[in-house]
């Protein structure tokens, strides 16, 4: 079965002088996060403007997901996990390398680094070129659709981790994923990008001592 989590967005150019502004998620202000305040948002943390000449586009995907993790752990010390941690907790991602040579900070990561990661069995490379990034609070990243190799039943797909400092209680850590079907799958693109998202998520939740949340 070939992996139907690689990611892709269709970019066009900016210029330096266009600010990006994040999407937002209708269904992340209904959502039930939880009774217990480790797990309950304090407020919409996807709202950020960038003044950018990256390759980026507005985001209007009509597929949207919400995924909620909670970890006992600073933010600091879940950082490292969501960037660079996905070869030990995703089941379709066997290596993981960095490129900061493009990166707005060269050398480290920021703007423009790309990441590459090859799949399981051959099955293909994809590279993903980080948007934006926050230490410690917000990464964001699409896919070179030319570049990578996975084969692709979804499109138009970006990614943005959010950390909430929740003190005393720890991290909430939030994935964003707005895409769209590149082929006709019957009606079923969401379910079973959904269905993959999970899995890897409970995983990581499960690698590193968090709490997959359930919505």
């Amino acid at each position: 079965m070939k992996p139907i989590l690689a990611i892709a967005l269709s970019a066009c150019l900016m210029t330096p002088a266009m600010a990006q502004q994040m999407p937002t998620i209708e269904a992340e202000r209904t959502a039930a996060f939880g009774s217990a305040p480790e797990f309950m948002m304090e407020g919409a943390v996807t709202e950020y403007d960038y003044g950018s000449g990256y390759l980026g586009a507005y985001i209007d995907a009509p597929l949207q997901s919400v995924q909620v993790l909670h970890f006992p752990s600073t933010p600091e010390e879940v950082w490292p996990w969501v960037h660079t941690g996905n070869a030990d907790w995703s089941v379709q991602i066997e290596t993981l390398e960095w490129d900061h040579s493009a990166s707005e900070t060269p050398g480290a990561l920021g703007m423009g680094s790309v990441r590459r990661c090859d799949f399981v069995g051959g099955a293909g490379t994809a590279y993903e070129r980080v948007f934006a990034v926050e230490e410690n609070r917000m990464f964001a990243y699409d896919l070179d659709m030319e570049r990578s190799t996975v084969p692709l039943p979804i499109k138009d797909f970006f990614v943005i981790w959010t950390l909430e400092d929740k003190g005393a209680d720890g991290t909430l850590v939030v994935a964003r994923i707005y895409y769209d079907e590149a082929q006709d799958m019957g009606g079923q693109a969401a379910a079973a990008v959904e269905g993959a998202l999970a899995n890897d998520l409970r995983n990581f939740a499960n690698v590193h001592g968090g709490t997959y949340v359930e919505m």
